[in-house]
């Protein structure tokens, strides 16, 4: 198995990578199945504007205030469904390619697995602030106030001075202490006007993940993993052909605990991508073509590797989105093909 990513979990199994998805192989080998072929047509859906929509917004740190304290982060980010990222200044200088989450108030693991239980699918702390990587990401809820002002479920609280939404602006910021300190900041929603970017720009539930899988002209096998009441679910069929070749069911799915069954899109190129073991992804993302719903994502700390992106498929249908993978390989001169499709839910 590939690590665990949400780039990785989309493409299923195989590797980073896209091909545009036709209704055939353009060698005429394989008939791609008509679950896994994305409308000729990209659409927007009819999802509703999120309770935090127009507040979305990205503040990077230019200058810090003076009075002895030090700077506490790089930037703030307002999603549109309420909640908000806080990244550390060490971030960018620790990669890190798995982080783990604790609760803030108690220091326990997101989830806990007890026994025959179903698995908890979300933070139940009080505050609802969760720590990523020992402080390198806060995430968690935000309220307004009033316009321009913000409290943070970590106990501290944002202004905004300047009601613009470009260029430099002030901001005081109280910290958990509660001392406020004036910063200079940089405003960023790019493209936050957009309707492609603003129906994709919210917290979505993952339905379901498919994933077929081809080798030249035979069909290995096709697997796919839902939640049902908090577990992970999953059928698989694997071909005669598939079991000749040395294929077995685990090679057509992720393992139960790479999961993710809730993913949020922020109008400023963030995801965060929740898995169901307490594990959490936080990548960049934008639209590379707008016209046809092509969608390409990065792991945080590997942006610098051409390797690490993938390029995607959406489509929209009502309060639903479908992304597609579509990838290739060669080995043994023999073309291995595995699409996949990943169904969310306009939804926390």
């Amino acid at each position: 198995m590939i690590k665990k990513s949400f780039i990785s979990f989309l493409f299923a199994l195989v590797a980073f990578g896209f091909t545009a998805c036709d209704s055939d192989d353009n060698n005429g080998q394989v008939r791609v199945p008509n679950g896994a072929k994305p409308s000729k047509e990209f659409k927007i859906g009819n999802c509703d504007k999120e309770e935090y929509a127009d507040d979305a917004v990205k503040l990077n740190v230019k200058s810090w205030g003076n009075g002895g304290i030090a700077q506490e982060f790089a930037s703030i980010e307002l999603f549109a469904d309420g909640h908000f990222l806080i990244t550390s200044t060490k971030a960018a200088t620790m990669p890190k390619s798995k982080m783990g989450v604790t609760r803030a108030a108690d220091g326990s693991t997101m989830f806990k697995k007890n026994g025959d239980k179903p698995l908890q699918t979300r933070a139940t702390d009080a505050s609802g602030t969760i720590i990523i990587d020992n402080g390198l990401y806060t995430y968690g809820k935000y309220t307004r106030v009033k316009e321009g002002v913000y409290q943070l479920s970590n106990n501290t609280k944002i202004e905004i001075k300047d009601g613009s939404l470009t260029g430099y602006t002030t901001v005081t910021y109280t910290n958990s202490l509660g001392k406020p300190i004036t910063i200079t900041v940089t405003i960023d929603v790019t493209n936050k006007q957009d309707d492609i970017v603003r129906h994709i720009c919210r917290s979505w539930r993952m339905d379901s993940a498919e994933n077929w899988l081809l080798a030249g002209d035979v069909t290995i096998g096709y697997g796919k993993q839902w939640l049902d009441n908090g577990r992970v679910m999953q059928h698989t069929t694997l071909t005669q052909e598939g079991k000749n070749m040395g294929f077995d069911k685990d090679d057509l799915i992720e393992d139960d605990d790479d999961y993710c069954y809730r993913v949020i899109f922020s109008p400023c190129g963030t995801f965060v991508c929740f898995y169901i073991d307490g594990d959490v992804e936080i990548g960049t993302w934008e639209w590379t073509d707008t016209n046809n719903g092509v969608l390409r994502c990065w792991e945080t700390f590997d942006w610098d590797d051409d390797d690490d992106f993938a390029d995607m498929t959406v489509r929209f249908e009502g309060k639903q989105m479908r992304i597609y993978g579509d990838f290739m390989d060669k080995e043994d001169n023999i073309i291995f093909r595995t699409l996949s499709v990943a169904t969310f839910s306009a939804k926390y």
